[in-house]
């Protein structure tokens, strides 16, 4: 199954230690909806990504074939069973112009914004640096890496 990942899953070594067969497909966005820290992580001890709606604006993100076993325990790392997170099928758009149905993951009930930490950000740059996303993008995150406290 596609999954669509904007965050930490970003970075494939990450991803994979979940779950360690997917695959990545391409770079695609999510248009009309940004990106923003809307979750207080206990993991990270700080902010997490989280998806809303926005009109006009763009989740940059990577599009990942993963198997539905591996899904499955995605969900559970996302915290689907305690009501954290909760999975959604959206339209994503490759480079191209291709349409696709995948799975992503949204804040079950956003507030903040929050404040990352730098290991959250780091895995996020990492990344999408591995990716080669929008440079412009990788120096927005990499800016707010810049003020955060080590």
């Amino acid at each position: 199954m596609l999954y669509f990942s904007y965050g930490s899953f970003l970075d494939s070594e990450t991803l994979r230690k979940h779950a360690p067969n997917a695959k990545f497909i391409e770079r695609t966005i999510l248009p009309d909806f940004e990106v923003q820290f809307n979750f207080l992580s206990k993991t990270y001890g700080g902010g997490v990504t989280g998806i809303e709606p926005a009109p006009g604006k763009k989740v940059l993100g990577v599009l990942y074939d993963v198997s539905p076993d591996e899904m499955e325990r995605l969900d559970i790392v996302e915290g689907i069973p305690t009501g954290i997170y909760y999975r959604q099928t959206v339209t994503v758009v490759d480079e191209d112009g291709n349409h696709y149905q995948a799975e992503t993951y949204r804040t079950a009930d956003p507030m903040g914004p929050y404040i990352p930490t730098r290991r959250y950000l780091g895995l996020m740059i990492k990344g999408a640096k591995e990716h080669s996303l929008d440079p412009d993008y990788i120096k927005e995150l990499e800016e707010l890496y810049a003020t955060l406290e080590k």
